[in-house]
């Protein structure tokens, strides 16, 4: 018979898995820092707008003096930040590392007005600091820490249009409409010279002309019409997903958008060319994604979901600004023309309204799906679930969650620093580690699978911690109990219904104080 259900409590069933609520993912936690990287990055680009006043009564020495140093305070701050993101979420590192770099490089060249040799050195030797500065904060991580994925691979699937459109399709809307804006308006003398030149191509290859084309306009003439035949070619044969020749075109078009800002030397130069920048290196991540993936990852689950976060960030960023470039435009299309400013305005409405779904009744609608009905008030309190419900494990049996809320509550209330808890395994899925994912606090081992995913060379002893903790709990030994605890260290027991319904057995010596 099963048991009967606690009186006022909501009973779900869980057929196949369980989401936990609130428990904290390494590239959630890692958003605030990735934000710290991009605006450090932004720093150090308009640094070069904004420089340290010279002159005075210090004398040009001790002001070039004390320029270098702010400058190197922003490269180690940046390389700190940077950093950072290793023992956070290591897929963030190479991203961000990248823009990083990018950043300093593009400072170089706005100050000097142009790429050579020395701007290329001098922005080598910086990126060399930040990064140094970098590793070196963190040196006890990298001196420790092990990882067995280190490489890519071809990918296993592609990214459908649609797909990508309806994650990023507000950003991608504000971002083209600049794009199609600026090149309508600001950049017509682009296409008007790359005409004339390629009109010179023309006259020389018909021999009605007796000028000379430069070497570098065929090849870019050449090179280009073999990408776009590449582009085209690939995606209707299926080699690529639909997703890659419009984040190609689009990217494309802001390449072309902010090679003419900076060839004009427009006054916010910087701070467009480094919003074009990330909406850049976003679309060079969701091309890239159809090709490669991370080495032994399901199918491309993890690629996807970690890097396609940061494309979300990055597009967010760079439409956020964009968005109030377009709506501060005093000549552009949407302003000029009516019907057209009136017809994108209901479109942005519109994709902000069905970007709003979501996030207001999404969260309602998994509470609803995982708690039979169950929704909470509206709160930033990601445990709230857990009061006033229950959860029935595969057996039929239930666990009360308020009283393991009582129970996390307590510890946070009361453990000071890092104890080890021990608390049950139980198969994937279920409601097996949550006092480590709702305190903080360490436990002897986690879930099982994760853990052997991220260190896959250490399987086997996954696999004999899990081991101990089931004879931890069902042995009725206290002798060997009390072993296996020394052994990891462990300060706290955790004794809630979970662990009464796995292992029954085994409760009595902790009932009797372990002997």
């Amino acid at each position: 018979m099963m048991p009967p259900d606690p009186p006022g409590h909501e009973i779900t069933e869980f057929p196949f898995f369980t989401f936990l609520f609130a428990d904290l993912h390494a590239h959630m936690m890692a958003i605030p820092f990735t934000v710290l990287a991009i605006g450090l990055s932004l720093a150090v680009v308009l640094a070069n707008i904004f420089p340290f006043p010279t002159g005075g009564r210090l004398g040009r020495g001790r002001n070039i003096a004390r320029l270098l140093n702010a400058e190197t305070l922003r490269l180690a701050t940046l390389g700190i930040a940077v950093g950072s993101l290793a023992p956070l979420n290591t897929w963030d590192l190479p991203t961000y590392l990248i823009v990083a770099a990018a950043a300093i490089t593009f400072a170089e060249f706005l100050t000097h007005g142009g790429l050579g040799f020395m701007v290329l050195l001098r922005a080598g030797v910086k990126t060399i600091f930040m990064v140094v500065v970098g590793f070196v904060a963190f040196l006890p991580y990298h001196l420790a820490g092990e990882t067995f994925y280190n490489s890519v691979e071809s990918t296993t699937n592609t990214t459908v249009l649609w797909q990508f459109l309806a994650i990023s399709g507000l950003f991608v809307f504000i971002i083209g409409t600049f794009a199609v804006d600026e090149l309508a308006n600001g950049a017509r003398w682009q296409f008007a010279a790359f005409r004339r030149k390629l009109s010179r191509v023309y006259d020389v290859l018909d021999g009605e002309s007796g000028e000379s084309v430069s070497a570098g306009w065929l090849i870019a003439v050449i090179v280009g019409a073999l990408l776009l035949g590449f582009a085209l070619t690939a995606a209707s044969t299926g080699v690529v997903g639909s997703t890659v020749p419009f984040a190609f075109a689009l990217a494309m078009m802001l390449a072309v958008v902010g090679i003419g800002v900076l060839l004009k030397g427009r006054p916010d130069a910087a701070q467009l060319g480094f919003v074009l920048m990330l909406a850049l290196v976003s679309l060079a991540l969701v091309v890239g994604l159809d090709f490669l993936r991370v080495e032994g990852d399901i199918d491309r689950l993890n690629s996807i979901f970690k890097f396609y976060l940061q494309v979300w960030v990055m597009l967010g960023i760079a439409s956020a600004y964009l968005l109030w470039r377009l709506f501060r435009a005093q000549r552009s299309l949407l302003t000029r023309i009516a019907p057209i400013r009136r017809s994108w305005k209901i479109a942005l409405v519109v994709l902000l309204l069905c970007a709003a779904i979501y996030p207001v009744l999404g969260t309602q609608d998994r509470l609803r799906d995982r708690f039979a009905g169950y929704v909470t008030p509206l709160t930033l309190n990601g445990v709230a679930f857990m009061e006033g419900t229950a959860y029935r494990e595969y057996s039929g049996d239930v666990i009360d969650l308020a009283a393991d809320y009582e129970g996390i509550r307590w510890l946070q209330m009361n453990v000071e620093g890092s104890p080890i808890v021990l608390e049950a395994v139980t198969p994937s899925y279920r409601w097996g580690g949550r006092v480590a994912m709702y305190t903080g606090l360490p436990s002897v081992i986690g879930w099982q699978w994760h853990q052997e995913q991220q260190r896959w060379g250490y399987a086997y002893e996954v696999g004999r911690r899990t081991r101990d903790v089931q004879t931890i709990y069902s042995t009725l030994d206290v002798k060997v109990a009390l072993e296996l605890m020394r052994k990891y260290g462990v300060k706290y027991v955790y004794l809630g219904h979970l662990e009464r319904i796995y292992f029954p057995e085994g409760m009595f010596k902790f009932d009797d104080g372990l002997g």
